[in-house]
């Protein structure tokens, strides 16, 4: 069975003038609008993420018993110390069966958008944990 899956998502960030910065603070509302894509096809399993609010030592990729975990956290003082930015994001993702944690890898481009590559093979086991390497492209 061939099959091909490619979601994309649509990337935008709300204004506080807008109509849907209202809708942005439902804490119940299933808006991810980091992930601009998720592609699953015969050869391998791709994530796309927008991170460009981060520094690559702000981002951290893990993979633990098949399942691949991207994690980001910024925090920033003003210099006068009466200001204070933080935010942090969590996504999981499990692996397709046919993946191997050993051929997982996550690029970063310049423009900070992280991508996470599983290959998929014919036969693959999904166990144990290792940390993900991030390789920054120019």
């Amino acid at each position: 069975m061939i099959y091909k899956t490619v979601i994309f998502f649509v990337h935008r960030w709300p204004s506080l003038f807008s109509e849907d910065f209202n809708k942005s603070l439902n804490i119940f509302q299933d808006n991810d609008e980091q992930v601009i894509r998720i592609k699953d096809d015969e050869e391998k399993f791709e994530i796309s993420l927008d991170t460009h609010q981060y520094r690559p030592d702000e981002v951290k990729v893990n993979i633990k018993d098949g399942v691949v975990s991207i994690e980001g956290k910024h925090e920033e003082k003003s210099s006068d110390g009466c200001k204070f930015v933080s935010r942090q994001f969590l996504r999981s993702y499990t692996l397709p069966k046919d993946s191997k944690a050993e051929r997982v890898s996550s690029n970063l481009s310049s423009d900070g958008v992280l991508v996470i590559t599983a290959t998929k093979t014919k036969t693959a086991l999904i166990d144990g944990q290792r940390s993900i390497p991030i390789t920054m492209k120019s």
